[in-house]
């Protein structure tokens, strides 16, 4: 017999801030979304739907560079295309929240130094591509190459969109910068890591047994194949100004990495209605009777669904 749920906390993907949105994201997270919650306020049912615009990240700073103008300037010009688009459309969000907002960049650095103080990052100092043309860290999706995997000549430093295989820019063969198209060249930086292979077992558990029949199958099994062939410890930091600043010593010039920070915008944005409303964020995130329902694009799913649970 299914539980009878107090409240529901239901989140769609939170659009990035850098273009208009079109009728793909509309029909593959926000009209299901949509429906969804207002099946559930037909039923008297206790509904907070949030969503609001993803603000950080390598991408904003680079659309800056090419429009001539700033990374604030870029965030503002689509938050407010995207907001009235989805008025205009009727999406019924309870609230529709930015990643700039200080509420947002508070409750990250929470996070960030609840991991950092229980000892669950590791500080690595490693070589990482750099284009001394444009004078920044190459983030992996700024980073080409050949794929050693299939050959593919337009595989990115993360992945190849051709074979699907996982990759690191120093696999790529002949790497070069997306935003220069010269060779990028090695320089050391410091980084927190998540070693997300120390939670292998229970993600394991977690995902592909207690949860196997929550999932879509293609969500299921895209899980299933990342975890059987391993996880790996992952950067949740970036070498860069614009974002949410690293809150510990010796971490000038670093931000979050916009997957660590972006997934709490569910949570800030939450905590923004609550304050608005006089209510408690808390029970719609740690109270057991509260049932959370995220609507994602197949993109977001490895983030998503290991980051909350």
């Amino acid at each position: 017999m299914s539980k009878n749920w107090k409240r529901y906390t239901i989140t769609a993907a939170l659009p990035y801030a850098n273009g208009s949105k079109h009728i793909g994201h509309l029909a593959g997270a926000y009209l299901p979304a949509d429906s969804y919650a207002r099946y559930l306020r037909l039923r008297k049912r206790d509904v907070v739907f949030v969503c609001g615009s993803d603000e950080h990240g390598t991408a904003i700073t680079i659309q800056a560079i090419q429009e001539n103008t700033t990374p604030r300037a870029i965030i503002d010009k689509y938050h407010v295309l995207i907001k009235n688009s989805f008025e205009k459309l009727g999406i019924s969000f309870d609230i529709y929240h930015r990643t700039s907002e200080p509420v947002h960049h508070e409750t990250s650095r929470e996070f960030f130094l609840d991991f950092y103080n229980k000892g669950l990052f590791r500080e690595v100092t490693n070589e990482q591509y750099y284009d001394e043309e444009q004078k920044v860290f190459l983030a992996d999706r700024y980073i080409m190459g050949t794929c050693p995997n299939c050959g593919h000549e337009k595989a990115y430093g993360d992945q190849c969109e051709k074979c699907g295989k996982s990759l690191s820019p120093a696999e790529l063969i002949k790497p070069h910068s997306t935003l220069s198209g010269k060779a990028p060249v090695l320089r050391p930086t410091k980084h927190w890591y998540l070693p997300l292979n120390d939670y292998e077992p229970w993600l394991r558990t977690w995902l592909l047994r207690d949860h196997a029949k929550d999932w879509k199958t293609n969500v299921y099994g895209q899980c299933k194949s990342w975890i059987e062939g391993g996880l790996q410890p992952r950067a949740m930091t970036r070498d860069g100004e614009w974002g949410v600043k690293v809150p510990v010593k010796d971490a000038e010039g670093k931000v979050l990495y916009v997957w660590f920070d972006a997934p709490i915008g569910y949570i800030s944005a939450t905590k923004q209605w609550a304050m608005d409303h006089n209510k408690s964020w808390e029970l719609y995130w740690k109270d057991s009777d509260t049932r959370l329902i995220h609507f994602v694009g197949k993109t977001t799913s490895c983030f998503t669904a290991s980051f909350f649970r």
